[in-house]
């Protein structure tokens, strides 16, 4: 198989799948990423998260898909994606290591790399960055092509899709939203900086865990983190009309509020102008639900608000053992 076949079949193997499996219709009603565990079970294929030493992951005949649990949750996502690559393509065995992390964004891989490992490469990548999912959180968060060139955006965009910030920027690539100059220049900016940048001073014990930036545009959004990541809530306030952002649904979901200010604007602009309420907020350990802030005049209970931050989240991070989704049904069918 020429290498550009190998490439080609790995990404229309991916789209094959995504119809397949309904994935856009579930993707879009949550408004969150890709399941990719789910599919590797949906494709009736065992499914474990094990210690590796020197892998990330492999597909074994009989006994499935085994993933690292000594990597993050995106680069767990994007092994899965790998794995599932081979499992659709009919691959019969893979031990995978690092070296899928350093072809990421070769469309024809290195000199050397097996035409199986092009287009499970491929495959990873189309099946957990399609362009419609990138569109779709861009949508949402009224970001245009030239919002993607800003590494802030690209930062936020990555969390949302499940994958890692280097990653993204290649995607980007790939589908022609950016040009290479472009993507070079996003991949010269750390996530670390960015971090810092939302954070404003806020002193954490490390950068390890992400800052999610979030607004009324994230209203029905389902986010899916690490136990410490943090969350910069960024609301528009009209307390001269007397609505004001409830935090009484982020405190009772086990939320700790970090940080609670209001950026007034300049003299100019302050009277009758909106005030944001930038709220700093963490859990601190793993959990699963939803919170809910609501726009409202504190003295009247009853009644719609006048708007609302509706959002449901999965903070356990990595995954270990077996997967959470199966060990959710073992649970419900006991």
């Amino acid at each position: 198989m020429a290498r550009r076949e190998a490439f080609l079949e790995g990404a229309q193997s991916a789209a094959r799948l995504h119809e397949r499996l309904d994935v856009r219709a579930e993707v879009e009603a949550r408004a969150g990423s890709i399941d990719v565990f789910g599919a590797i079970i949906a494709l009736g294929t065992p499914l474990i998260f094990r210690p590796l030493e020197g892998l990330l992951g492999a597909c074994i005949p009989g006994p499935g898909v085994i993933i690292s649990t000594e990597r993050p949750l995106p680069i767990q996502r994007f092994t899965g994606a790998h794995e599932l690559g081979h499992i659709a393509l009919g691959h019969t065995f893979s031990l995978d290591g690092e070296e899928i992390l350093t072809r990421m964004g070769h469309n024809s891989g290195q000199a050397r790399t097996p035409d199986i490992e092009v287009a499970a490469d491929s495959f990873a990548s189309a099946f957990l960055l399609p362009k419609w999912l990138l569109q779709m959180h861009a949508r949402r968060q009224g970001w245009n092509r030239a919002s993607m060139s800003d590494p802030r955006a690209v930062y936020q965009l990555s969390l949302r899709a499940g994958a890692s910030y280097r990653a993204t920027c290649i995607a980007l690539e790939r589908h022609d939203i950016i040009d290479a100059k472009t993507r070079d220049a996003l991949l010269a900016t750390t996530p670390r900086s960015i971090k810092a940048e939302l954070l404003d001073g806020l002193a954490v014990e490390n950068f390890f865990p992400d800052v999610w930036l979030l607004t009324e545009r994230d209203e029905g959004s389902t986010l899916e983190g690490q136990p410490d990541d943090l969350f910069v809530l960024r609301l528009a306030e009209q307390g001269g009309a007397g609505y004001l952002w409830t935090t009484e649904g982020l405190v009772d979901s086990g939320f700790a509020i970090l940080r609670d200010r209001r950026d007034i604007p300049p003299p100019e602009q302050a009277i009758g102008g909106p005030v944001t309420r930038a709220l700093t907020a963490r859990r601190g350990e793993p959990a699963r639900g939803r919170f809910a802030l609501e726009l409202r005049r504190p003295w009247i209970k009853a009644g719609a608000p006048l708007s609302a931050l509706r959002v449901a989240y999965d903070l356990h991070g990595k995954e270990v053992g077996l997967p959470r989704v199966k060990r959710r049904d073992l649970r419900l069918a006991a």
